[in-house]
């Protein structure tokens, strides 16, 4: 059944184990598509579990009660800089060009801020991805370029600011 348009019932929830398996099923189309790669010989599953699971709060969108993707969470710098957010996201090859990137983008910088980070940052690999448009449009800016993350194809560093910080931020209070 593939998803309606409409996106009235779109659900972001905290991700369950079967929820983790179908991300899964996204990011293995994802690499299938170019997207993404074992790294160091990896099995793909683990190099998921590694990049997608393993520390990170999951949110998982469901439309009409499809798997239409996710995102995650996580301190990009947990010794140094934990205020700091990292997120990632996957939408369903099915279900892409819909608004449910944009979704997940919104539902990502409000749960970011009401964990209390005061900033958000991810790397975007491929220069070309259609995905900078949006990321642009709800505020983020490119403060940097990483060479050669995937073969030849380098990455671009996002930011954005989500909250004031405040002397009590800063002194980690």
């Amino acid at each position: 059944m593939e998803p309606s348009k409409d996106l009235s019932s779109l659900r972001i929830v905290p991700a369950g184990p079967s929820d983790i398996d179908a991300l899964f099923g996204i990011y293995a189309e994802m690499a299938a598509d170019g997207g993404a790669e074992p790294q160091h010989g990896k099995p793909l599953r683990q190099t998921f579990n590694e990049g997608w699971v393993r520390d990170r709060a999951v949110y998982a969108a469901h439309l009409d009660g499809v798997m239409a993707g996710g995102y995650f969470l996580r301190p990009n710098f947990p010794a140094f800089a934990a205020h700091i957010a990292q997120g990632g996201y996957l939408v369903a090859r099915s279900v892409r060009r819909r608004g449910i990137g944009r979704k997940l983008v919104e539902h990502s910088l409000h749960q970011a801020t009401a964990d209390g980070y005061t900033a958000m940052m991810f790397n975007l690999v491929m220069e070309s991805n259609p995905s900078r448009r949006l990321y642009e449009s709800v505020g983020f800016k490119v403060i940097g370029s990483i060479p050669n993350v995937q073969g030849n194809e380098g990455a671009l560093i996002y930011w954005r600011e989500l909250a004031p910080r405040t002397s009590s931020s800063l002194s980690g209070q």
